[in-house]
Order: structure tokens, then sequence, then C-alpha cells
């Protein structure tokens, strides 16, 4: 096949031509689209959780999948997940308005609320839980306390410390001592206030050991009032009710007082701290509740873009077609519903954006010459046989459809040219009714018209009974102006659209039970569907039976024009891999073969003295399509130079097949967008 790579790598060097300056605008208006579906889908999930909504992040599926499904049960532990999580986030990972609301929100809880604003650290410790080891030690030391032992114990001992000088406060019967008072006092002073705190010492104690217990009682005065702190309706023992003041309060009190600097010194070194912003944020995420109808492999919620696109459905449809998340929302709050499919909606968008933007937008700019071509990589060594191609890749361009930004408009042909573009129609399934000499698909396919609706009638037999009654009509000819009845493609609308999924399916050899996840169906729904259009075309059922045990039999399967491809594991495999290879038997004929009829027809073109002789040449073949570029005025000669090429591409060993080949396309543009 040296013609074909000599043709592959002239298509490389060639080129295409990219309009940079259309993809930087494109790309400008993507980015400010994507700001405006993040603020749209923040703000509503604000409206859900408040300012945790806006600190979201909207790339995390474990934060999406928590404010969506937490609490659910995992279908394979039976453990539920958690309806609240805490995700500890950097700050500069969490947007200017989220933190503005945070601080919103705390100044009027402040205001509502004081005590409910503060932890139970700060009302039960202040700052003092803020401070290092050393510092507490130096305030210990300062109070005349002891300063051995851990950072919690060093924290009562001082909590005790400044609570028992504010009791003795209000009742001056309570004893406030230290050190070094005690080290003043002569032996027989202590003694007797020793026993007048109900202790009793040694007979022979020395003045240290007097001083040690009085030390020792004074700790454990500290350490009740530190406990009694914490519970501020708790009496003290053996007397009146007390008022035990939160420690901020004292703490302020006591280093304003100015009998200790140092104490002065370190509360205002902890407010300067505490105006710096902080370098973590606690973003709390509640669950919505919502039920999930996937999950991932270990059990969880699934959170993926499909998911998300259930949920939304279209809301800017005419009429709307709204998701699921609707009438969950709904049931909530009527007139809520339509917001919340918007809000999804969004972050479906969100995610296509950025795979635009990646995948096409800044790549196709990044990878142009300095003529403004760009030369894509391509691959000929694949299962199928179809090309593949990167850097990059254009077999991946987006659906048509849902081409928002119009990509293809970037890939333009030189002032004075114009584009072919031209692809088969409908090719793999003209394949299978060729290879399979398939009675009912040939007969369509030579018909014409509408494939899918002819499926659907072979399909239904209520169907077959409107259109011979007159009730519906197959198929009409609008030059003859609007149908005089209803189209089956019209009022058969849903068993139209399975049988489209089905005659795509079939090739590919998609079981019922992908059917059935596919059409929301049951297995048993889906495998009555699968045999009525089987019932239909027997010759397609038979020749996937051959194919099937000719791989389980020789481990191969071929492409039209004889290409193998080696199946090791139809003969032999895990359950998982020998449904691959069974599948890969029936479909690699069909792909194969399509990879064949384009190959061939690539190459007739390339040989074609006509197109040569009006000045085209071959870009680009993507799958079914080709691209060719060339002079304006000879656009439509060579043009249907090119359609008989692709209509009859036997060469080179290539068999004609039963049915005609169907190819479209036009000549009459100088973009891909509009030549489609």
């Amino acid at each position: 096949m040296r013609p074909f790579g000599e043709l592959l790598t002239d298509m490389e060097r060639r080129g295409i031509l990219i309009a940079t300056d259309y993809l930087a605008g494109v790309e400008v208006q993507a980015r400010k689209d994507r700001v405006e579906h993040v603020e749209t889908f923040r703000q509503w999930a604000a409206e859900q959780i408040g300012p945790d909504g806006l600190a979201m992040n909207l790339g995390s599926s474990t934060q999406l999948s928590t404010f969506l499904f937490g609490g659910a049960a995992n279908p394979k532990t039976k453990e539920h997940s958690e309806v609240q999580r805490v995700f500890r986030t950097k700050r500069e990972e969490i947007p200017d308005d989220a933190m503005e609301a945070y601080r919103e929100r705390d100044a009027k809880l402040r205001e509502t609320a004081p005590d409910a604003a503060e932890t139970d650290e700060e009302r039960d410790y202040g700052f003092l839980t803020k401070l290092k080891a050393t510092d507490l030690k130096a305030l210990c030391k300062e109070e005349g306390l002891k300063v051995s032992g851990k950072k919690q114990e060093l924290i009562d001992r001082l909590v005790g410390a400044y609570q028992l000088k504010d009791q003795h406060k209000q009742d001056p019967s309570i004893p406030v001592s230290n050190l070094e008072e005690y080290k003043s006092m002569k032996k027989d002073d202590l003694r007797d206030a020793v026993v007048g705190r109900g202790l009793s010492p040694p007979a022979k104690a020395k003045k240290t050991d007097l001083v040690r217990l009085l030390e020792d009682d004074d700790e454990m005065q500290r350490q009740l009032m530190a406990e009694c702190a914490k519970s501020p309706d708790a009496d003290r023992p053996g007397g009146d009710a007390m008022v035990y003041r939160k420690m901020s309060e004292l703490l302020e009190e006591a280093a304003s007082s100015g009998e200790n600097p140092m104490l002065a010194q370190i509360l205002a070194d902890v407010k300067a701290k505490n105006e710096e912003e902080p370098k973590w944020v606690d973003v709390t995420i509640t669950s919505l509740g919502m039920v999930p109808d996937k999950f991932t492999v270990g059990g969880a919620p699934s959170a993926t873009a499909d998911v998300l696109r259930g949920l939304a459905g279209d809301p800017f449809a005419d009429p709307p077609k709204y998701g699921k998340a609707y009438e969950f929302f709904e049931a909530k709050k009527a007139g809520s519903g339509h917001d919340a499919c918007v809000a999804f909606y969004s972050l479906t968008a969100i995610g296509s954006i950025d795979t635009m933007i990646a995948n096409f937008l800044t790549s196709l700019q990044a990878l142009v010459d300095d003529r403004n071509r760009v030369h894509n990589s391509i691959n000929i060594n694949t299962e199928t046989g179809r090309l593949s191609s990167r850097k990059p890749n254009l077999q991946n361009q987006p659906a048509l459809e849902k081409d928002k930004y119009k990509i293809r408009q970037a890939f333009i042909a030189s002032p004075g040219n114009r584009l072919i573009v031209a692809d088969y129609g409908q090719l793999e399934l003209r394949l299978l009714a060729s290879m399979t000499n398939c009675v009912s698909m040939i007969e369509a396919f030579k018909a014409g018209g509408d494939f899918h609706s002819r499926t659907a009638l072979d399909m239904f037999k209520y169907i077959q009974d409107a259109v011979e009654s007159g009730e519906v009509i197959l198929e009409w000819d609008y030059a003859n102006g609007e149908p005089t009845k209803p189209m089956v493609k019209d009022k058969y609308a849903s068993e139209r659209r399975n049988a489209k999924t089905l005659n795509f399916s079939i090739a590919y050899g998609k079981t019922a039970h992908g059917l059935s996840q596919d059409w929301g169906v049951s297995k048993k729904e889906a495998e009555g569907l699968l045999q009525a259009w089987y019932d239909s075309r027997p010759e397609v059922e038979k020749w996937q039976k051959t194919a099937k045990d000719t791989a389980k039999k020789e481990g191969t399967t071929r492409t039209l024009m004889g290409r193998y491809r080696h199946l090791p594991h139809a003969r032999g495999g895990s359950m998982k891999q020998l449904g691959h290879a069974l599948r890969a038997s029936i479909n690699t004929p069909i792909q194969g073969g399509a990879a064949d009829v384009a190959m061939m027809a690539m190459i007739k073109i390339n040989n074609s003295e006509k197109l040569k002789r009006l000045g085209w040449i071959l870009l680009m073949q993507v799958h079914d399509e080709v691209m060719l570029e060339g002079p304006e005025e000879t656009a439509e000669e060579a043009f249907e130079e090119v359609l008989e090429c692709m209509q009859e591409p036997w060469v080179l060993g290539l068999d004609k097949t039963k049915v005609p080949l169907l190819v479209d396309g036009s000549c009459e543009h100088d973009n891909w967008y509009d030549a489609k």
C-alpha cells in the first residue's frame, strides 16, 4: 500500500490553513461564557447552602457528589455517605466574593448571637490555644504558676488563675495566693493557712512542705475554676452561684489593667495575626439529598458529565426539556425546578467549554506553522483500520450540532480557493446490508428515503397497519408541498428513534444490557426490541453468529479487503475479554470495511488526472469524509469528479457492494463549517 502511505505523508506536509484571528476571538468569547456559567451555578448553590456554595470547587467530583447525593447508601457496602463534609481549602483557591460572604455571615452571627459566633475553644480558653508553649510558660511564670507540663495543662493552669482572680473580686473570701506571698510568710502562719483550708500537714513539716501543700491546693482550685468556667450555669461547690465570665473578657481586662505588660503584648500580637487572611478555609458542603442512579466502581454516587446532563435536561429548548432535577426541586418549592435545571445546565456547559478550549481553541493556535497551517500526524496502525491523528487530533472535532463556537469555521481555504467537503451517508449500515446480503436492508437502501423510518416500519406491526390504512405516510416529496397526513417519523418518533439507535448499535455488537441502559428500560424490553429488529433482518443475525464462531475457532476476523485482526481472547479468556473479542469480530469487518472504502476512494481521488489538471489537492480525511482545496473557478467540475471517485471506489481488489454508496457534500464555501 505504498501509494496510500505516500498520500498520507503528502497530506501531512500540506497541512490546512487556520484562521488564528478567528480562533482567538472565539477563545475570548468562550472564556467569557465560562465565567457566566460558573457564576450562574455558584449563585444558585449559595442559595441552597450559603457562602459555602460560592466556595465550592466545581472541578471536584467529591465535592459535587457530596453536594448532590450526600447521605446516599453505597450499593456494595450499604454504608451511607456523609450528609455534610468539611473540605480544608487554601485561601488563594477561595473566590473573593466567597470570603466576603463568609465575613458578612460571621459578622451577622456575632450581632444576633454573640455566644454562637464563638467556638467552644474561644469561650473556654480565649486566645490561649493560639499561643506557643513558650508564650504560655512565660505567662505562667509571670503569674507565679508552675511552668512544667503539656500545653493543655499550661492553658488550664492560666484559665484557672484568671478565673480565680475574677472570683476573688466577686467574693474576697475566695483566697488568691502566689508563691512569693507564701515564701514571705512565717512557718506558723503557713501551718494555720494549711489547717484553715481543711488540709492536714505532717507534724514535722518543714516550711517548704507547707508551701508545697498550699501550692497544690491552689492548683486544684484553679483547675476547678477552669472546669466551672466552661459551664456558665454551674454553682461553686458549697457557696452561692457565681458568674463565670468568658476567658476572652478576662484576658482583655487583665491585659488592659497594666499589671501584666507581657500579656498585653501577646494579646496585641494575636489580634494582629487574626486580622491577617487565613491560610486555610473550611468549606462545609451540605447535601441536597438527591437520589443517585449511577455509582462509581467503589459504590460512591457518580457526578460525571452524563449524570449532570441528566439532571439538567435542556431548559432552554422550545418547549423546555427539563431533567431529573426539575421534579426534585419543584416538590420542595414551586417554581424552583426551572432554576435548578438552568444551574445544572451551566455546570455541564463549564465542562464542555473547558474541553473546547483545551482540545481545540488553544491547541490549534499553538500548533500552526509560520504560514498559519497546521500539520497533524496521521496514524494507520489502529485495530479497525480507521485512520487516527494527533497534534492536533482532527478526527475528534465536536459534533456539528454541538459546535457552539463553530470551530470548523477556523479551517479555511487560501485566498481565491474553495474547499470541497464530501462524506459518505450511512456507510457502515450500507456495508452491513451488503456483507450480510440482508434483503430488507438492501431494498430499503435502493428505495431511498428515510431508512430509520423504514426500519421502524419493519419492526412494529402497528406502524405497518397505520401506513397500509393511510393513517400515516412513510415518505413524502416536499416539492409537492406539505404532507397531507402525519409522517411516520413524526407520529412514531419514539419508535423511529429506537430503530435508529438499533441500526447503528447492531453493527457494533451492542447487547440488550447496553441498550437497556441507553434507553432507560428493562433488559427484557430491550431484548424484545432487539429481537424485533433481528426478526425483520435474519440475515444479519446469521452473519453475526458465523463471524463469532469463526473468531472462536480461528482467533481472527477480517475486513472487506482481507486485512486480519487477531482476537486471541475469542478462543479463551475472561468473560469480559471474551465479550470484547466477540463484539470486535462483528464490528471490525464493518468499521474496517468502511476504512477500506475510504482508503480506496482517497487513492482514486489522489490519482485522478482530472483533479490534478483542475488544481485540486487532498488535504484531510476524517472517518467517512474527505476535504480538498483548489481554485474557485474549477470547483463545480472538481466536485463532480470527487463524487464519482467516492461512489465508485472499486480499485485494488475492493469488490463492488450490493447497494449504492451515497455521497453528499459541497464545493461553494471557503471554510469547513459552512461546507458541512
